[in-house]
């Protein structure tokens, strides 16, 4: 008797961790499940990212984040960011040469999927980006990341989900180099 007792009471705590378990996960996916529109339909709807939008139609990369095909994680400074800098949408395009904005600008993605947490949560010293260089997240659920030139920038709206991959919006411009 006692034996049946102790297989009935294991398989139904083997059931109820099973059914957290599936819970859990199926949370996880539905919360970074990609969107319906890409990267750049994104920015462009949003209407707080023209100056961003503006540079990448001047530096030719708006087909870079509009590839249905690519997957990407792009953090989105705000036009509060860049008007922090003194850029605009009027103004972007013709303070910096293409190569140096281009080079700004693909500081700011990098080539795969990362959701919040691979960011924030501390496994990550540094990440990579396509301009080269890092990004270097505090770590320990922290919402900021340094660039190169040490400045704290924090994600201030987490994982925007689009087609083609993740945003992080940011409150300032990451910069790869002093400008």
């Amino acid at each position: 008797m006692k034996n049946r007792k102790t297989i009935v009471t294991t398989a139904i705590l083997i059931v109820l961790t099973a059914s957290l378990v599936a819970a859990f996960g199926q949370k996880r996916v539905q919360r970074f499940k990609p969107g319906d529109m890409t990267i750049a339909e994104v920015a462009i709807t949003n209407g707080n990212f023209n100056t961003l939008v503006a540079a990448l139609i001047c530096t030719d990369l708006v087909g870079a984040v509009s590839n249905p095909d690519a997957e990407l994680t792009v953090f989105a400074p705000t036009d509060a960011a860049f008007g922090g800098l003194g850029l605009n949408p009027g103004n972007i395009c013709t303070t910096f040469d293409e190569e140096t904005l281009a080079t700004i600008l693909l500081y700011h993605v990098v080539g795969e999927r990362r959701p919040s947490p691979s960011v924030i949560n501390g496994k990550n010293k540094s990440i990579p980006m396509l301009a080269g260089g890092s990004i270097f997240p505090e770590g320990d659920r922290s919402t900021v990341v340094r660039d190169n030139l040490d400045r704290p920038v924090t994600i201030v709206m987490p994982d925007v989900m689009a087609s083609n991959g993740i945003i992080h919006v940011v409150n300032d411009v990451l910069l790869p180099v002093a400008p």
